[in-house]
């Protein structure tokens, strides 16, 4: 054997096991693409619907706007949707349709799975392979888009500003009250508001009410921001209303100043009809599972045909579940709503997608369950039923 031929062995040699690797590594990387599932196809849907709400760029979490950042976020995404821990939203599918649901499906849970599994492909089988996409082409444009900017329920009647609100470096989570008048000369009608946060890293809800009466109107959260009435209904407003904003803070490690928008909708006339609220507050009557839990209940009987709208409980630490059952008078018996694994960090309001229309004589109960170790669950369960 000569010289040149000991010193051609290594580097042949060399050279065939890189050739293994790289066949290797390719055919690993494309044997694991067991999905069909596209990022640039169903995940931007799944992501537009439930997610960049909260998960964008100026916004209350991490950004989930481009491939290349749910890509490297894919296991906990996955994660987080088996345990229904994200999106938020406590209401358990099959009580109630409601328009601000923010659950996933299961065929959207089946998406993801599905696509984090299969190697999280972009299109076409191509993943992420930890460098910049060609700028300009094709699939670097496509990502999720929030819509901040744009008002829901089209241009408003009229805005109002809130009060700045400063929120201090270190602060715990907090609601601040804010009152806005609404300068009403006369008497006014109000078939929807939305609202618009100043700094949409720290507001993660806001209820609205109106000062002089006590009235609910409606909740924000970051996933549905407004609140619309049926077409022949309307909030009666009386010259000189206020409403009152409380909006919910989380902590911040820098100073943040919110000044907050809300956009009015009015009526040009009275409506054929105007809500009213409906209070139950469930009280503890029994520990039917141990010292450690804690029944609370409370009900109310119609005395008139009533149509409900939405249902806002207020949720205090200790409760686990929340049920309101509607019993018809003719038997009939039906859950408008079942929550459970509740979260203070996002109160919500239930708003029905098709308004529920009961008859006379219907009795609305109310049934909470709470952990009896937490001292606060004993003070009860208050629910507004909103209704005409």
């Amino acid at each position: 054997m000569t010289r040149q031929t000991r010193r051609a062995l290594p580097v042949a040699a060399a050279a065939a096991v890189l050739a293994w690797s790289l066949w290797t590594s390719s055919a690993v990387a494309h044997e694991s693409l067991t999905t069909t599932v596209l990022f640039n196809r169903e995940i931007v849907r799944v992501l537009n619907k439930h997610c960049v709400m909260c998960h964008a760029a100026g916004s209350l979490s991490f950004p989930l706007e481009t491939y290349e950042q749910t890509f490297l976020q894919g296991r906990a995404i996955r994660s987080r949707a088996l345990d229904r821990h994200m999106p938020p939203w406590s209401a358990v599918s099959g009580y109630g349709s409601f328009a601000n649901d923010n659950g996933l499906t299961l065929r959207e849970v089946q998406f993801i799975v599905s696509w984090v599994e299969g190697s999280g492909p972009r299109t076409g089988g191509t993943v992420f392979l930890n460098v910049a996409t060609a700028k300009g082409s094709a699939t670097s444009q496509v990502r999720a888009q929030p819509d901040f900017d744009r008002w829901q329920l089209g241009e408003p009647s009229s805005t109002r500003q809130l009060p700045d609100v400063t929120i201090d470096s270190g602060q715990k989570p907090a609601t601040r009250r804010s009152v806005v008048d609404l300068g009403l000369q006369k008497e006014s009608w109000l078939r929807g508001f939305e609202y618009r946060p100043g700094d949409r890293r720290v507001v993660t809800s806001a209820v609205f009410t109106v000062q002089e009466t006590g009235q609910w109107l409606g909740n924000w959260t970051p996933w549905y921001g407004f609140a619309s009435l049926p077409s022949d209904v309307a909030f009666r407003l009386p010259a000189g209303t206020h409403i009152v904003a409380d909006v919910q803070y989380r902590g911040t490690t820098e100073q943040v100043v919110d000044k907050g928008t809300l956009g009015l909708y009015l009526s040009d006339g009275p409506a054929k009809a105007s809500p009213a609220d409906l209070v139950l507050n469930a009280q503890p009557r029994s520990q039917p599972m141990g010292k450690d839990a804690i029944r609370l209940s409370d009900e109310a009987k119609l005395t008139a045909a009533t149509t409900v709208l939405a249902l806002r409980p207020e949720i205090g630490p200790g409760i686990t579940s929340v049920e309101v059952r509607a019993r018809r008078p003719d038997g009939g018996s039906e859950i408008l709503l079942y929550v459970k694994n509740l979260s203070m960090e996002w109160p919500t309001s239930y708003v029905f997608r098709k308004p529920v229309d009961l008859p006379a004589g219907t009795v609305l109960a109310l049934i909470a369950y709470a952990d009896g170790g937490v001292e606060p669950a004993a003070k009860g369960l208050r629910l507004t039923v909103s209704h005409y």
